[in-house]
């Protein structure tokens, strides 16, 4: 750990005490399990449901994305919200420690950049933004436009945060929040790219604020009989009529975000306690694979045989009672399929697909040749 970083302006930067390595929350593990889920359930919805569902089932097709997209301002930003979390005692550690968490998750992007455009060049139902060719992927690299924008964000947020550390945590997250509002004025066509630029400032918070993220765990969890649901009604107040005052979207976003970050992690403090914790948990640890490989597996869902899929002549109310549960249960499919290839490729020795190989440790007297050691022997390190 690094010293104290120097203060500016009569405001200290995050104390040793509030970035040092904590014990495991499992509100966290659960959090972080119950937004991958939203992701995918999301992506069933807008991906598959939006296509395989016929005219005669529209409506329940409409009534899932209002659902899904009223989450939007929690869904994200939360996942965000942690991920700087776990990464805040990281922050101030010298490069030399904390590099690999920005080679960690670009490595990990650049990988499944490559391996999901190889798959989507062959694999055109599934509605996504593509990586068409050469010039695409080079810009890619530079700036997310896929669906595996997440990672991308995470190398180059974290190095962002590690850079803007030394400043008063204040100025730069009130800097960041005017960015996000304004990032979909960026004239850009691809909505990820916005969300790059967007989602900063919920890193940022997790990962320069680490002591007010936990507050409001402890505050709105110790409250929440009473706090959750005037927090629920705000949000779904903000959610209906913050379109109405025709602000640009991500400043929509932003101001629903104040209010659905606390509900959700209020919520998932709630949840932590129940007994579904430690399944949501178990998911939570492992939402690296179920990210990167969702999005082709429920590719394929388009192309099972029609039994299996939702009835272009669903009708009745058997028709959308089918049409209704098939997000869920494609959801429960995908990430089940996910963990599954996951296991199934850990055991093939495909660990490099999911973590930055690490150099062997260097003996006595082995010096520069173990260094060199060939990397299919080198251990790798889990991370989600």
């Amino acid at each position: 750990m690094g010293g104290v970083p120097p203060q500016h302006g009569g405001v200290s930067a995050p104390s040793p005490a509030a970035t040092a390595p904590r014990k495991r929350l499992l509100w966290v593990d659960v959090a972080k399990g119950l937004c991958i889920l939203l992701v995918v359930l999301h992506h069933a919805v807008v991906k598959d449901l939006a296509v395989q569902a016929p005219p005669a089932l529209a409506p329940v097709a409409d009534a899932w994305a209002a659902v899904t997209m009223a989450l939007k301002p929690v869904r994200m930003p939360l996942f965000f919200v942690l991920s700087g979390l776990v990464a805040a005692g990281a922050v101030t550690r010298p490069w030399s420690q904390a590099r690999r968490r920005v080679l960690s998750p670009y490595y990990l992007y650049v990988v499944w950049l490559v391996l999901q455009g190889a798959f989507f060049s062959v694999e055109r139902l599934l509605p996504m933004n593509r990586t068409q060719d050469l010039a695409e992927l080079a810009g890619d690299l530079v700036w997310a436009s896929t669906g595996l924008w997440f990672l991308y964000a995470l190398a180059v947020y974290f190095a962002l945060a590690r850079l803007l550390s030394r400043f008063p945590r204040e100025r730069v997250l009130l800097v960041a929040a005017a960015v996000s509002a304004l990032s979909g004025l960026v004239p850009t066509e691809a909505w990820n790219r916005t969300s790059v630029l967007f989602h900063f400032t919920f890193f940022a918070l997790g990962a320069l604020a680490p002591d007010l993220v936990r507050r409001v765990a402890d505050r709105v969890g110790d409250r929440a009989r009473g706090l959750l649901p005037r927090l629920a009604v705000l949000y779904l107040a903000l959610v209906v009529l913050l379109p109405l005052v025709h602000l640009p979207r991500t400043a929509d976003l932003l101001v629903a975000s104040a209010v659905g970050v606390p509900l959700g992690i209020g919520l998932c403090v709630r949840l932590a306690r129940g007994p579904a914790a430690e399944h949501l948990a178990w998911i939570g640890r492992r939402t690296l694979p179920v990210y990167v490989l969702h999005a082709p597996l429920l590719a394929l869902a388009l192309h099972l045989p029609e039994p299996l899929r939702v009835s272009p002549l669903g009708r009745g109310y058997l028709g959308w009672l089918e049409a209704a549960a098939y997000p869920v249960v494609l959801t429960v499919l995908a990430v089940g399929a996910a963990l599954a290839l996951h296991a199934g490729l850990q055991r093939a020795g495909a660990s490099a697909l999911f973590a930055l190989p690490q150099r062997p440790a260097a003996g006595p007297g082995t010096g520069r040749s173990a260094r060199r050691a060939d990397p299919a022997q080198a251990t790798v390190a889990a991370r989600s």
